[in-house]
């Protein structure tokens, strides 16, 4: 779409800009056309490549597209006064009408469609010198073109809006899938080790005693023999608990795996992981706190910090984990903490841990937090 509305806007000029060129179109008015050529295109560049921070400065946004109004009805006006031009240059005021509705409210958008329709009439009837059934004529059905890619702007920019919700909730379900795999296998961990304590552990320890009774009962080699079942027996038995107890605990949380779940190419902000080949901690819930610490930061960036790209970084620090993540968005003049940065700061409290935020506008959002943690590595 920017290529097209460049290319339009090359067009438009293209006519009269020859003429300029063979000494066909010259003085002040083409002066004045050449100073509007340009002005369009100075305004249309700095709308269609201004950073992402920008996309909020709604006064700025609506002097540019003032200044693309005025400078495309004084190239209609002035092409159609002195070079009987055929009103090509009107294509101008489609590219406004194109743009209005990723800059400004639905009301504002088709209020500034219908005024600039109603100047452009004003300025083909005194420019052109014929009557208002030709001029209002024309003026329609450039309106028609305005309104046609209006709503097309309106429409290209929901479904753009429902990829990245889309992509959101794609990121939310993979986290929570990830999450729920894990929450799988440390049930299935406890089905087992129930089982083996149940069943296995009942069973020696019912050999035991009866190899104990047995080893009173004997005398000679024989007893000797049953004295060594005995031992070996309840050697297996205190393996047994072992592995009971380490499958109760669970191990681990690989961390690396759990964060770059959490990775979706779909969302407008290019996300950047700096993650150590291995990182763990034995803690789930210090674990999950750290993994929703990260999400949160994703879908905030995602959301509200109109950046193009956002740096994560974990890496173990003594017996915990530090993290770190920044992006290059719009910033703030202060950081005033919603629920989810609320939350992230409360789950944090809970374990020992600690969340700071920090913001300067134009510069970004900056989160660094740490989370102590047996096993962190």
């Amino acid at each position: 779409m920017n290529v097209a509305a460049i290319g339009t806007w090359i067009v438009c000029g293209l006519s009269p800009l020859v003429l300029i060129a063979r000494a066909e179109f010259t003085g002040w008015p083409a002066a004045a056309f050449v100073a509007a050529f340009v002005l369009f295109g100075g305004a249309l560049l700095a709308i269609l490549f201004q950073r992402p921070a920008a996309k909020r400065h709604a006064a700025m946004n609506a002097m540019l597209v003032a200044v693309q109004s005025l400078s495309a009805l004084a190239m209609l006006a002035l092409s159609i006064r002195y070079t009987q031009g055929s009103g090509a240059t009107s294509a101008a005021l489609v590219i406004v009408a194109a743009e209005l509705p990723y800059l400004m409210p639905p009301a504002v958008s088709w209020t500034w469609i219908a005024s600039q329709t109603v100047c452009m009439a004003g300025a083909l009837h005194a420019a052109n010198r014929v009557g208002w059934i030709d001029t209002l004529t024309f003026a329609a059905a450039i309106g028609g073109f305005q309104l046609f890619a209006a709503s097309s702007s309106v429409l290209a920019r929901r479904q753009a809006e429902g990829r990245v919700q889309l992509a959101r909730v794609n990121d939310e379900l993979r986290a929570t899938r990830a999450r729920l795999e894990e929450s799988s296998r440390a049930e299935e961990r406890v089905r087992i080790s129930r089982d083996l304590h149940d069943a296995l552990g009942h069973h020696l320890t019912a050999l035991s005693l009866q190899l104990d009774v047995a080893s009173r009962l004997v005398d000679g080699k024989p007893a000797e023999h049953v004295r060594q079942a005995h031992a070996i027996t309840r050697l297996l038995l205190g393996d047994v608990r072992d592995v009971v107890s380490r499958l109760r605990d669970g191990g681990p949380v690989d961390l690396v795996r759990a964060v770059r779940a959490l990775t979706v190419p779909a969302l407008e902000v290019s996300l950047h992981l700096d993650l150590p080949v291995q990182l763990a901690i034995d803690d789930r819930d210090r674990a999950s706190a750290v993994v929703r610490c990260v999400q949160e930061v994703i879908t905030n960036t995602a959301r509200h910090a109109r950046a193009r790209n956002l740096w994560v970084r974990l890496e173990p620090r003594g017996n915990g984990v530090a993290i770190h993540a920044h992006d290059d968005g719009q910033g703030a003049q202060t950081v005033t903490p919603g629920h989810g940065l609320t939350g992230m700061r409360e789950r944090f409290a809970e374990h020992g841990g600690s969340v700071e935020f920090a913001a300067t506008p134009g510069a970004g959002f900056d989160v660094r937090a740490f989370m102590p943690g047996t096993g962190a590595a």
